[in-house]
């Protein structure tokens, strides 16, 4: 029988541009608390990468590396602290499964996937190109979202169903709703965001693939923009600057020249901006708003929850037995030590450690420093987004431990991608 390569091609494109764009969908339409469109199309990602290995059956080059091995070494300790701590318990081995659902649908999965790529340079095209039109449609929702609800009374997100959104007040400044777009709350709206923004904004202004007129561009990035404002994620408007500016400095060789050469487009475009931005103010006071969200934020319930949350885990962790210090209380700890949902942590790293151990903590580690590593090492100016990005990641995750979400595996997934099998095409870019 024969096989005609552009179909397969065809197919398997497809499957990355369908995982793409159900990754914003971590709420909206969901089949249940645990089944998403993000799951069902990690599934079918990671089958074709299943199917590109078996047919191949050569393993690239590029897939060996330490940041795989310590997802796996990971894996294990986290099976490891079920198989001691929470083997009898039903909710335990849902967390276990979660564990290894997400690592491996929306990090192994796709690194497999991107790195068997006979057509790097389309692939990475592919990528940024729906990874765009993916914030882009969550943006215009979101907007519509906040518009309609606050101004219309009309509560748009009544008629998209949600399955899993527990305890949720988007109420902020005690009269807006926030918008969330597709994910269960603001906040995680906001995180996604700080990760796929600014690659977005590489695809638009720096990436040579989009064909679309500067205003065009700019429609599209003000809409994204705006998506941002209203969600008032305080951690998303203090993230994104603040990372902004961190990337700038660690790469400002990279981009000295260029600042110098465009130094009067970017003083015309830091004055647009703040135009645009007072012009909103007239008819939605911005300022007022931010200023009331991060006094809300910062002497709020949610705040001393964080807080007490944080310091029950410093007072309890070092108290621990040393297999569990080292090894983990397992997953869904805090079921097992038969305490409820409140004891639970706030930062994916304290929620690590207390689960899989000090062990499972050190190989998350190992995997992000790694990643920054070669972020360093990359000489092309997609490494500022790239950067911007990751920091945003890795300090929100301070704030969340949702590892269920694809949005920042992804990305780690497509920056091991882009250094072993595109950095040397732009090289010179």
């Amino acid at each position: 029988m024969n096989i005609n390569l552009n179909q397969v091609e065809g197919i398997t494109n497809k499957a990355l541009v369908v995982y793409i764009l159900m990754m914003p969908f971590t709420s909206a339409f969901a089949i249940s608390g645990t089944i998403n469109l993000p799951i069902l199309a990690g599934v079918f990602l990671f089958l074709v990468a299943l199917i590109q290995l078996l047919s191949t059956r050569k393993v690239s080059n590029n897939i060996i590396s330490i940041e795989l091995a310590s997802i796996f070494l990971f894996l294990f300790f986290v099976l490891t602290s079920y198989v001691v701590n929470g083997r009898a318990y039903s909710f335990s081995l849902n967390h276990l499964l979660a564990y290894f659902s997400s690592f491996i649908l929306f990090f192994v999965g796709p690194l497999f996937f991107l790195a068997h790529s006979d057509n790097p340079k389309k692939i990475f095209e592919t990528v940024l190109k729906y990874v765009f039109i993916a914030v882009l449609v969550s943006a215009v929702f979101s907007i519509f979202e906040f518009v309609l609800t606050n101004f219309f009374s009309i509560i748009f997100t009544d008629y998209v169903p949600r399955a899993n959104v527990k305890d949720y007040d988007p109420m902020i400044t005690g009269f807006l709703i926030r918008s969330r777009g597709f994910a269960e709350e603001s906040g995680h709206y906001g995180f996604m965001m700080e990760l796929f923004a600014p690659i977005s904004v590489y695809y638009l202004y720096f990436s040579k693939y989009c064909n679309y007129s500067n205003t065009l561009k700019n429609i599209f990035t003000f809409c994204i923009v705006i998506s941002i404002i209203t969600s008032f994620s305080v951690s998303t408007f203090i993230l994104l600057p603040f990372c902004l500016v961190l990337s700038l400095i660690i790469k400002f060789k990279l981009i000295s020249k260029a600042i110098v050469q465009q130094a009067k487009k970017i003083i015309i475009t830091l004055v647009i901006l703040i135009i645009i931005w007072q012009v909103i103010n007239l008819f939605i006071p911005l300022n007022e708003i931010l200023l009331i969200t991060l006094d809300e934020k910062f002497d709020s319930f949610s705040l001393n929850d964080r807080l007490e949350r944080s310091n029950y885990f410093w007072s309890t962790f070092p108290k621990l037995p040393l297999e569990n210090i080292l090894f983990g209380s397992g997953p869904s700890w805090y079921k097992i030590l038969g305490l409820d949902e409140s004891f639970s942590f706030l930062s994916l790293y304290q929620t690590i450690t207390f689960e899989n151990g000090l062990f499972g903590l050190l190989c998350i580690v190992v995997l992000l420093t790694a990643v920054l590593i070669k972020l360093l090492l990359i000489k092309h100016k997609i490494s500022i987004f790239f950067l911007t990005s990751i920091l945003c990641g890795i300090l929100h995750y301070n704030n969340i431990s949702n590892y269920w979400y694809p949005w920042f595996w992804f990305l780690l997934a497509f920056i091991l991608f882009y250094y072993s099998s595109f950095q040397k095409i732009h090289e010179e870019g």
